[in-house]
């Protein structure tokens, strides 16, 4: 915030022009205001040396009409609303609500256009209607009078240059000419320094082209002094820029880098020349990654993994090559994969475990390489996870925990070893529970939870506590797994389980009432908290707990947010105020929901996909409808959708949690108990 806690101003964009939004918000924060100018006082108070803080964050956006909080404080708070005009703006709701609330609660702050597709005023020029590019609250002002176009990104209009200055111009409320004016004179400046620059390293170079033909070996030195420059752009200068968000800086390198290496004859680079090219093209595809073009990405890292082959090829047994070409097989391998281009990603993960396993086996009592092969097993298994394939991803998984655990013992204290631990652990309890059964998953939970009580019981890191508690209700879930079949002590464990958790789900979420995260957690733990009170006969206890669960989802937040484990979340909370209206006698109200519950899930047509909830609540919902059939004497019904169920799960029966194979066995006692009878 500002010296005054205000936001210098407010971006109002579409998500469609998302990327744009991104580009103008760290143009506007880098951008440094000619030293002349600040401390002018303007209608906006004294003019400061940067524009920071502009605010830009639209991902608490609820589903309800209405703003989040956090954003009508922002908007509250900021000096100037700029508005991305575009036609995906100008049909944006929230785009339109913002410009009405920003004048509703801010009503002396400034509006400024920057128009960056599409037409201003094109329905009231008579053209096309999907080019209009300003949003219907941004083409009257609240006396009807039209907001005037600040700046105009386009090419035909003012260019991303003077754009940008006409809106540092409305933002400080100066005049565009005194901008335009110092802008020019500090081009000047920098153009001056680079031209004399030029001069000076075209004279250095012309000096040491004189000094090559005379001297090889002082050519040979300054060639050096160049890689080491180049080394110390691509490390230790890496490393001061990243923490700080300087992604320009570092695109800026990368781009020198291979720019550099580009002018030289391959045949003449040596590895060592060869392996920092490719670490700019890696440096490229990470900043791209975190700006969100993953295209250009995958191809960077693509040729990155092109060149550390290459070089590979050469010196197939040195450590530092194996190492560079392990990160690339990764980074290719993890981009294919987001690109749904699964059989590349399995062949680069392979890559990336095979080398990295020749690094341990190189050097056993390496800490570094250990976590390499334990990071490119864990991959691998989830990969294959993805794919199915629980058996081959279960044996990846137990090589990654035993290195885990091997490192976690030879660090010492180190927390982030001992969650890689427990996260091992959590990994082998899911693909053993449909491979080995519940009660070898439940000894693989039981491990996890004694490496959070072991090991992390001190850490402050609220993350690490959610994780916990992740782990304590999956154990509960497994000791109810086999829902009425249930032992009393399993049911009255998993009670005892998720009744402490309560508290510890409150803290969670009253910390950080937006975190989405954590608020789902606490949702999952109280509606099974509500399953293992019905199956224990407290009906009042399982009510309260829905109601909780309820009154969590109400938030704005959780509103909103879309996703396979939220959906599921909404489709349990459905399948547990059923069977509560059942134990309560009102069938009518019980068959209302299941029916509505039904026919959400009964849409999916392959559950390949939706293994680990989905597949459960199908089926838990198919039994407690068709137990509601019998009831009402509904029974050949009963039997049919029983029926259904089972058909349409035994092809996935044998990747399936404990708790699904429970509901699919019932289903399959119940019909062969009618078939007995019948006969």
């Amino acid at each position: 915030m500002t010296a005054s806690g205000r936001y210098r101003a407010f971006i109002s964009y579409s998500h469609d022009d998302q990327g744009r939004a991104r580009r103008l918000h760290r143009a506007l924060e880098t951008y440094r205001v000619p030293s002349r100018l600040v401390g002018q006082v303007t209608g906006k108070g004294e003019v400061p040396r940067r524009l920071s803080p502009i605010f830009r964050d639209r991902e608490d956006l609820p589903a309800s009409g209405d703003l989040s909080a956090s954003v009508r404080e922002a908007l509250g708070n900021s000096q100037t609303l700029i508005v991305l005009c575009s036609p995906a703006a100008a049909r944006s709701r929230w785009v339109n609500e913002e410009i009405r609330v920003f004048r509703e609660i801010n009503p002396d702050g400034d509006i400024l256009a920057a128009v960056v597709a599409g037409e201003p005023g094109a329905e009231a020029a008579g053209m096309a209607s999907d080019l209009e590019c300003f949003p219907p609250n941004l083409r009257t002002s609240g006396d009807g009078v039209p907001e005037p176009v600040a700046a105009d990104f386009r090419p035909r209009g003012d260019g991303r240059r003077m754009a940008l200055l006409k809106l540092v111009a409305g933002l400080l409320d100066l005049g565009l000419d005194q901008l335009i004016q110092r802008d020019l004179q500090r081009r000047q400046r920098r153009v001056t320094a680079i031209t004399g620059s030029s001069i000076a390293l075209s004279l250095i170079m012309a000096t040491l082209t004189l000094f090559a033909i005379s001297a090889q070996s002082e050519a040979e030195r300054r060639k050096a002094e160049a890689e080491d420059l180049i080394e110390f752009m691509l490390s230790d200068l890496r490393l001061k820029l990243e923490p700080v968000g300087r992604l320009d800086v570092l695109d800026a390198v990368g781009e020198k880098v291979i720019e550099y290496y580009d002018d030289q004859n391959p045949r003449q680079m040596s590895p060592d020349d060869l392996g920092r090219r490719a670490r700019a093209f890696h440096l490229l595809g990470e900043i791209d990654s975190a700006e969100g073009d993953l295209d250009n990405a995958y191809r960077h890292f693509v040729t990155a993994y092109e060149a550390t082959s290459r070089i590979l090829a050469v010196e197939p047994t040195s450590p530092a090559r194996i190492y560079e070409h392990s990160q690339s097989a990764y980074w290719a391998g993890y981009f294919a994969w987001r690109r749904s281009d699964l059989e590349t990603a399995e062949a680069r993960f392979v890559e990336y475990r095979d080398l990295s396993e020749q690094l341990l086996g190189n050097d056993p009592d390496n800490l570094e390489w250990q976590a390499e092969a334990a990071y490119a097993h864990s991959n691998l298994g989830t990969l294959y996870v993805g794919q199915g394939r629980f058996e081959v991803a279960r044996d990846e998984f137990r090589q990654a925990l035993d290195l885990f655990v091997r490192i976690a013992e030879q660090s010492g204290a180190s927390e982030q070893a001992w969650i890689d631990v427990a996260d091992a652990y959590a990994w082998m309890a899911h693909v053993s529970e449909p491979l080995d059964g519940r009660e070898v998953a439940m000894r693989f939970v039981r491990d996890q939870i004694r490496v959070y009580e072991a090991e992390l019981a001190d850490s402050d890191n609220w993350s690490v506590r959610r994780s916990a508690m992740s782990a304590e209700y999956s154990l509960a879930r497994l000791y109810m797994a086999a829902g009425s079949q249930s032992r009393p002590e399993g049911i009255a464990a998993a009670l005892d389980i998720l009744t402490a958790a309560s508290h510890e789900a409150d803290a969670l979420i009253e910390h950080d009432p937006a975190n989405l995260e954590w608020r789902l957690l606490g949702i999952r733990q109280r509606i099974w908290l509500a399953e293992a009170n019905l199956l224990s006969g407290n009906v009042d206890g399982a009510r309260q707990a829905y109601l909780d669960a309820t009154a969590f989802m109400a938030h704005s937040a959780w509103a909103a947010v879309e996703g396979l484990r939220f959906e599921d979340t909404r489709l349990h909370a459905a399948l547990v105020e059923a069977r509560i209206f059942m134990a309560m006698g009102d069938n009518d109200s019980a068959r209302l929901s299941l029916e509505h519950l039904l026919v959400s899930l009964s849409q999916v047509e392959d559950w390949s996909g939706r293994l680990t909830k989905g597949i459960y609540l199908y089926a838990a919902a198919t039994n407690t409808f068709a137990e509601l059939l019998e009831r009402q004497g509904e029974g050949p019904e009963a039997a049919r959708v029983r029926e259904t169920m089972v058909n349409r799960l035994e092809p996935v029966m044998h990747r399936v949690p404990a708790d699904a194979r429970a509901q699919y066995r019932q289903a399959l006692a119940m019909l062969e108990s009618e078939r007995l009878s019948a006969e």
